[in-house]
């Protein structure tokens, strides 16, 4: 799966269309397996955390050096790492395309992140699922799996 987003900026030069990401990472991990089983194909979910981490930031690193000034990034992160390497690089080497990402979170989940990243000039947001109770509460309880990682994370 990590040479699927340089894939993707290569073909938006090649084919010279806007590049619009919207990066986020684990929320789909048991269907992802469970699917990739059904269908008898490789799963698309890394094995570890911290590779999943890894190709994560890898991309955004890669998102900020190649993008070009007509490119928008979303990046769905509660991590702490994370949020601090874009926070360096868009002040530093990549301010110019600092306009050009936001940066969310769950609403209820790492406020203080969000918070502290809008009082220092970053476009940063909550978002709020909806949909069908049948639909939404899945995803919600998933997030709730992940909440005890997102936690561990965390200074208060």
């Amino acid at each position: 799966m990590a040479d699927v987003m340089p894939m993707e900026v290569r073909a938006s030069k090649v084919f010279d269309f806007n590049l619009g990401v919207k990066m986020v990472r684990g929320a789909y991990m048991e269907e992802e397996r469970r699917l990739a089983k059904e269908q008898g194909r490789e799963s698309p979910i890394f094995d570890t955390i911290q590779e999943s981490h890894n190709c994560y930031n890898n991309n955004v690193m890669l998102l900020l050096k190649e993008m070009k000034g007509t490119d928008k990034l979303v990046f769905g992160t509660h991590s702490l790492e994370t949020i601090e390497m874009l926070k360096s690089m868009l002040n530093g080497e990549y301010a110019h395309r600092k306009h050009l990402v936001k940066i969310g979170q769950l609403q209820g989940f790492s406020d203080q992140l969000t918070y502290d990243l809008a009082a220092e000039g970053f476009d940063s947001f909550k978002y709020v699922p909806f949909g069908p109770t049948e639909e939404v509460m899945p995803y919600l309880v998933r997030r709730g799996q992940e909440s005890r990682q997102v936690l561990r994370e965390q200074t208060f």
